[in-house]
């Protein structure tokens, strides 16, 4: 009998965990969930609508992520330091603080046209005040890039190429010029106004009159 009951509890996993180590693992699920995200707004993600483009039972949604907010947290945090550490690769052999915001100006405009919902899925996280991670979450983020966008600033200021401004108003110009390059284009297009021409190409003119 007590074999029995050993052998009982081996087996015993929590509700959804994985079968075995075939199974859909997070890193896929989440994954799945920034590719679902690039084309639906974060307010109408639902659990189950992630586990269906996943291809994968609620449950185990649910037991990766426990609720819809660390869903959404997690495919924030991922989206949040997997950019910031492309730029600071990107960015560690430029020699000045121009060059810097330069690279920074074109890695939005980028950014934001693969995940034009990045902004609406913060704000989405913001508006659960009740969630620890989410109000951790949003401090790393605001904290961390107005650190970086200072220590730009009080080099280009002692470079003589920057004057000194807020820092906050810095990084709100340049986040709000960045993310509405993708809603532009898409106006354009529906009012049928000027050249057609390729988003791309469009980018690469957006990102030099930004820098201009």
């Amino acid at each position: 009998m007590k074999a029995q009951s050993t052998r009982k509890k081996k087996t015993q996993r929590a509700i959804g965990r994985p079968a075995n180590k075939k199974s859909v693992g997070k890193e896929i699920i989440l994954q799945k969930t920034i590719e679902l995200l690039r084309t639906l707004p974060p307010e109408k993600l639902s659990l189950t609508l992630a586990a269906k483009h996943a291809g994968v039972h609620l449950t185990l949604i649910k037991y990766y992520f426990e609720d819809r907010t660390r869903l959404l947290i997690d495919v924030a945090r991922h989206l949040t330091f997997a950019f910031g550490e492309s730029v600071r690769i990107s960015e560690q052999d430029l020699p000045s603080a121009i060059d810097r915001l330069h690279l920074r100006i074109d890695a939005l405009v980028d950014f934001y046209f693969l995940n034009p919902y990045y902004h609406r899925l913060m704000l989405e996280i913001i508006a659960d005040e009740k969630h620890e991670l989410a109000g951790d979450l949003i401090h790393e983020w605001i904290s961390r890039t107005l650190e970086i966008y200072d220590g730009i600033i009080r080099t280009g200021v002692k470079e003589r190429q920057l004057r000194s401004v807020d820092v906050r108003f810095t990084y709100l110009a340049i986040m709000g010029l960045c993310e509405q390059f993708h809603l532009g284009v898409r106006l354009f297009d529906r009012a049928k106004v000027g050249a057609n021409e390729p988003a791309e190409k469009l980018a690469i003119k957006y990102k030099k009159f930004l820098r201009d």
